[in-house]
């Protein structure tokens, strides 16, 4: 049988819920089933009602915390998904809006006395950090190591935790947000987010336009940022030392070879595979300028894998090797 240890609480909390800050004249004892995962010792804290039943119940999920910060944080997400729509008033209102708010109808006026209040409560429970563990005087040394995926101040277990928290407390069209997500990613969720708060009640014709221009922007966006990358990963060269080469016939521009040469182009394996990269920043010479130039490059690598051609008659071997 495990024996906890009752946490320290401080004398301006006592009767207090550590994990969200609501009245509390009980314990919660963790780990909530014996395990072989769990991270310290076995612990008893202070605990509400609503939070003790939460905390239960993740004893039952497929994966089970292993330590109390652990624990802390699914029972923060369960209680921000179970008050989203409270806290909700807090994103779509100010205090002030709701006061001056002259919409008629006794239900709505109900709501305008409560619900304020309402968002207050669940904020205050949502934020609550609880205090520092203790046991009999000594602090413990327990590494808070859990993931979290932090948003807008919100910390939630998972990032699919802040898509379906934001779905229910804006009431958000869950098939274009998902939609968006999909497209955007974690890392560009506040973008989503945006344009999902603007377009709430739009049919599925529309939902499928919207979606289908923000995926042609962020195609757009991905290659603009793909040529940035390129163009900072260029290697610096002197254009004004690079020289223009014949080769029976065959002239090669200055320009051609720098491109080859600020890209480490000194192959024809290379230049094949750059063939693309090529023709799209040399389109402005039209097919067939753009072709001679490409076809000039060919010759000139070919002819550089002639030691001795290149070593004799290359005039810019020199700035190759650098």
């Amino acid at each position: 049988m495990l024996n906890y240890a009752s946490i320290d609480v401080p004398f301006n909390l006592r009767h207090t819920c550590w994990f969200c800050g609501e009245p509390s004249h009980q314990e919660l004892t963790f780990p909530i089933q014996e395990s072989d995962y769990i991270t310290h010792m076995p612990l008893a804290i202070p605990a509400c009602d609503e939070c003790r039943i939460i905390a239960k119940g993740t004893a039952n999920v497929m994966r089970a915390p292993e330590s109390i910060y652990d624990l802390k944080l699914q029972v923060k997400n369960a209680l921000m998904k179970r008050y989203a729509k409270h806290l909700g008033i807090g994103e779509n209102w100010t205090k002030e809006e709701l006061e001056e708010t002259t919409l008629d109808g006794t239900a709505f006026k109900g709501f305008t006395d409560s619900a304020w209040a309402m968002y207050e409560i669940a904020k205050q429970r949502a934020d609550f950090n609880g205090w520092d563990l203790y046991v009999d005087g000594m602090e413990l040394d327990i590494l808070d190591d859990t993931y979290a995926f932090e948003f807008e101040g919100k910390k939630f277990a998972s990032f699919d935790s802040a898509v379906e928290f934001f779905l229910r407390a804006e009431s958000l069209n869950k098939y274009l947000f998902e939609g968006l997500v999909d497209i955007l990613g974690q890392g560009r969720f506040a973008y989503a987010l945006k344009i999902g708060r603007l377009y709430t009640g739009v049919s599925r014709r529309e939902a499928n336009e919207i979606l289908e221009e923000i995926a042609t922007q962020e195609a757009d966006r991905k290659q603009m940022l793909s040529q940035e990358k390129l163009h900072n990963n260029l290697k610096r060269i002197d254009a004004e030392s690079i020289s223009e080469v014949d080769i029976d016939g065959v002239s090669v521009p200055a320009e051609a070879i720098g491109w080859a040469m600020s890209r480490s182009i000194n192959n024809l394996e290379k230049l094949e595979q750059s063939e693309d990269a090529f023709f799209e920043q040399h389109e402005h010479l039209g097919g067939v300028g753009a072709f001679h130039l490409f076809n000039g490059l060919q010759v000139y690598l070919h002819a550089r894998t002639n030691i001795d051609w290149a070593l004799e008659q290359d005039p810019n071997h020199e700035l190759w090797i650098k």
